[in-house]
């Protein structure tokens, strides 16, 4: 099943000011996604180079999407000349606006410069949020405002700008209302002043603490609860009330921590919500806080009905006894990752509810246990290319490692032992899922060390109990190359030569032939076909290749294709993986060519090494006919997927789509092997 909603932020490539903002949009709606929390999917319109708008842009990727185009002067101008078959941006964006009419989609426009509107004759009847009148420093957090509050309003079903989306009660003790820090006083005025929250406090409501209960008791559905917690408030009854109504009725909860002194007994149920400490200067915050609250609540009711079984209770945050204690005994109930530890579910256990989140019930049975598959991830140098940032692709690798993990695989990888970056990250993930399996991580994690990589003894000593090494020799018939240096255990060197370039590029080739003869299957998704840019300490730029033959993912995938293993490749977020998508379907990418990868440092001295040592060059034009003839047909006999499940694998941009292929893929090699 589709994501139930996709955000698309659309721009003019040209525009630095209206990327930076979609990047910041991005960042606004996502939290790190090793973490739970705010997670609403994103896409950036593709960008092939020209500066036009793309020639299909996907609307139907999600149940339901928002269109969010940040308008400026770069997209209401025209050019000079208008290539046969392109469109100008001002058609585009009205034709997005057409298509968004259908009721399942929304247009929302925001104004960065006076003149951008209406963009397209079409959209003169449409109102535009004027970003360009908010200042400078306040247009990035005023957008993000916009864009959570109207997702809100959709998720909700109501239309656009019509109606605030939801109620917000200020549940406050009136005692403290004129004591410092004053924070009820601070927070309506906030409301009061800015737009479009404004109307969210109502004034004739604020004072009655039974208001807001009553609401809640006859099942009002838009009501948003704000504790003010000050010095009086865990001794008012009916402040207490309110937070527990709101918690029986699974509203969003909103905890303010206003309190300066001691708190002799803090009202034990007003946790497991989030929590901002108040500050001076803090009221937008906290309206800020609330509202992505508020969005989370209901997208993750989205997410997790799409899951549910029958006869189940979701919840939007991690289960208490508050929320617990009023359902039938036996009943099963779904919240969102990661699932709570042992301590806190044996407190339950005298109800006899089924307690589970989406991973706890994607473990059952770990259908996946004993199999090894290896991971070929890692960024892309053309993202934007494919309407992508490289947070998404990060965000994908972590889920998908994160599903194959409880499923009970073992990930095998190749790759460098950094603080940072990947391996951290899923060290991190199998602690956190090992009580699930059972089994411990150093069976999990298989990283293979390719020569002239070493392993130094800190790390074996750090990484004993977290990972199993296996550490690759030295290839042969290269140590008399530079003899002091291409040893055994060689200290760190660059490939600044053409021996050295050859070095490494066999070194890696036998690392990855190795793995392909250990590992059941292989995931394909990023890596780089080419060279990126790296910042100088001069402040320049300077092109930065990879050290191997070719580009690794790609020698990763055909060296599985040959020993015809099961590969599935993932292409929507660019790179070395959506070349080989294109050379499987045969449309040639002059990324692949011996013209484009002779430019790389010492590749053509490599190339002539090969031949002077009797090593098999596998030349370019060898390899795309290779693939060509492998074709989709191919790699579905390996991956056990039919042809058009792969071609949706491909081109998905959908996180849960691309894990759910790829344990169909997983589970039917299984069960046929």
């Amino acid at each position: 099943m589709s994501t139930p909603l996709l955000v698309h932020f659309v721009f003019h490539p040209a525009s630095n000011e209206a990327r930076a903002l979609a990047v910041e949009l991005h960042r606004a709606l996502n939290d790190d996604p090793a973490l739970p929390g705010l997670r609403v999917p994103t896409v950036l319109v593709a960008e092939d180079g020209t500066g036009h708008p793309p020639l299909q842009h996907a609307l139907d990727e999600a149940q339901n999407s928002i269109v969010v185009v940040l308008a400026d002067d770069d997209l209401n101008s025209e050019p000079d000349t208008l290539p046969l078959g392109r469109q100008l941006w001002s058609t585009f964006i009205g034709d997005l606006w057409e298509r968004c009419c259908d009721g399942r989609h929304r247009f929302l426009p925001v104004q960065l410069t006076k003149h951008a509107w209406p963009l397209d004759p079409r959209l003169e009847e449409t109102s535009f949020h004027k970003a360009f009148l908010q200042p400078q420093a306040e247009r990035t957090a005023w957008t993000t405002r916009i864009v959570v509050v109207e997702l809100v309003r959709f998720l909700m079903g109501q239309e656009r700008g019509t109606k605030v989306p939801v109620r917000v009660f200020l549940s406050h003790a009136k005692q403290d209302i004129h004591s410092a820090p004053q924070v009820f006083s601070e927070i309506v005025k906030h409301l009061d002043a800015t737009q479009p929250v404004e109307t969210w406090v109502d004034s004739a409501k604020i004072e009655g603490g039974s208001e807001f209960s009553t609401a809640i008791a006859e099942g009002v559905h838009d009501s948003v609860l704000l504790a003010l917690v000050t010095k009086s408030y865990s001794g008012r009854p009916w402040c207490r009330r309110e937070v527990l109504l709101a918690k029986e009725k699974n509203r969003p909860l909103v905890v303010v921590d206003a309190l300066d002194d001691l708190d002799l007994r803090r009202f034990p149920y007003i946790g497991n919500t989030p929590v901002m400490r108040w500050t001076d200067g803090s009221a937008a915050r906290a309206v800020d806080l609330m509202l992505k609250e508020t969005l989370r609540h209901f997208h993750t009711r989205c997410v997790l009905k799409a899951q549910m079984r029958k006869g189940d209770v979701v919840l939007t945050v991690p289960p208490e006894l508050a929320t617990l204690v009023r359902l039938p005994k036996g009943a099963g109930v779904l919240y969102p990752d990661p699932p709570l530890g042992d301590e806190e579910l044996e407190l339950f256990e005298p109800l006899g509810h089924h307690i589970e989140t989406p991973l706890q019930r994607a473990s059952a049975g770990q259908p996946l246990a004993g199999l090894t598959l290896a991971l070929s991830i890692s960024e892309s140098d053309d993202p934007h290319r494919y309407g992508v940032l490289p947070e998404h692709l990060d965000a994908a690798l972590v889920e998908v490692s994160r599903y194959l993990l409880v499923r009970g695989a073992s990930l095998a990888y190749g790759g460098h032992l950094g603080k940072q970056g990947y391996t951290a990250t899923l060290f991190n993930l199998v602690k956190a899922h090992q009580s699930m399996s059972g089994i411990p991580p150093v069976e999990r994690i298989r990283n293979y060390v390719g020569w002239p990589l070493s392993i130094s003894k800190e790390q074996r000593s750090e990484y004993r109990k977290l990972a199993t090494f296996v550490r690759v020799s030295r290839p042969e018939g290269i140590e008399d190359l530079e003899a002091g240096t291409f040893t055994e255990e060689p200290p760190w060197f660059p490939a600044d030569n053409e021996k050295r370039r050859y070095a490494w590029a066999r070194g890696m080739t036998v690392m990855r032939e190795r793995q392909v003869k250990e590992v059941q299957a292989r995931i394909l998704m990023g890596g780089k076909a080419g060279p990126t840019l790296t910042a100088t300490p001069d402040g320049g730029k300077k092109e930065q290749w990879y050290s191997g033959r070719i580009p690794g993912v790609i020698e990763e995938a055909l060296l599985t294709l040959a020993a015809n293993g099961a590969l599935y490749v993932v292409g929507a977020f660019g790179g070395a993986s959506a070349v080989l998508v294109d050379l499987l379907e045969d449309r040639p990418r002059r990324e692949f060519t011996w013209d484009y990868q002779r430019q790389a440092p010492h590749a053509e001295g490599m190339r002539r090494l090969y031949d002077e040592r009797g090593v098999r060059w596998w030349d370019y034009s060898e390899m795309t006919e290779f693939l060509r003839t492998t074709g989709v047909e191919g790699l579905s006999r390996g991956n056990e997927l039919s042809g058009p499940e792969n071609r949706e694998l491909f081109w998905t941009r959908d996180v849960n789509r691309i894990i759910e292929l790829i344990l169909t893929g997983l589970s039917r090699l299984r069960a046929k092997k």
